[in-house]
């Protein structure tokens, strides 16, 4: 699979099926600013924020949509709406098969600017969410971090374009996050004496 961040804002996109994993899969879309359409003959609580078709499946459900979740509890159901898809030239992705998806919906955690997904392939989902928990713990500190760090990179490349990459680095160093996280305006008096050196 080739990892990407994808653009679904204010884009149709269509989940099949009612359950907590079709459930998941949709709150994630409606959060990143898709156009939520739920399909499905009955539904779990909380599908209040999307547009809801009570039906049975059928491929008019998933005409001009941007992608397809193909969330249901039957495979063979899943794998036809993936064939549908597919012939409609949709991107697709079903929740019990990676190998036969487009796509997959790695675990993430977003805090402001920084998202950080984590996939296994579909091996074993629950360990990628370990492994998101785990990196919460410090993804809220960079998160105050980017946006002074954003503000050094503007200075670098006005200055000397994307050839400084070093200092860049340099940035971002061990060393520099410790003070970081001792002080940020530690942080701020090194990167100043960093960008002097340079």
């Amino acid at each position: 699979m080739y990892p990407v961040m994808l653009n679904v804002q204010d884009k149709k996109c269509v989940v099949v099926g009612g359950g907590h994993v079709a459930l998941r899969k949709a709150i994630k879309l409606f959060e990143s600013g898709a156009n939520v359409t739920v399909v499905s003959p009955k539904f779990c609580s909380n599908f209040n924020f999307a547009s809801k078709i009570q039906s049975k499946y059928d491929v008019k459900y998933i005409k001009n949509s941007f992608l397809v979740i193909a969330a249901t509890d039957n495979y063979d159901l899943n794998k036809k709406i993936a064939d549908d898809a597919k012939t409609e030239n949709i991107l697709v992705s079903l929740v019990d098969k990676s190998i036969e998806s487009d796509f997959v919906s790695p675990s993430s955690v977003t805090s402001g600017d920084i998202t950080v997904a984590v996939s296994t392939n579909g091996k074993y989902p629950m360990l990628a969410k370990k492994l998101c928990k785990m990196i919460s713990c410090d993804i809220s500190f960079y998160n105050e971090l980017i946006n002074i760090l954003e503000q050094y990179r503007k200075i670098i490349i006005s200055k000397y374009g994307d050839t400084k990459t070093e200092l860049l680095e340099q940035l971002i160093s061990e060393d520099m996050i410790q003070y970081a996280k001792k002080d940020i305006s530690l942080f701020k008096q090194k990167a100043d004496k960093l960008l002097q050196i340079f």
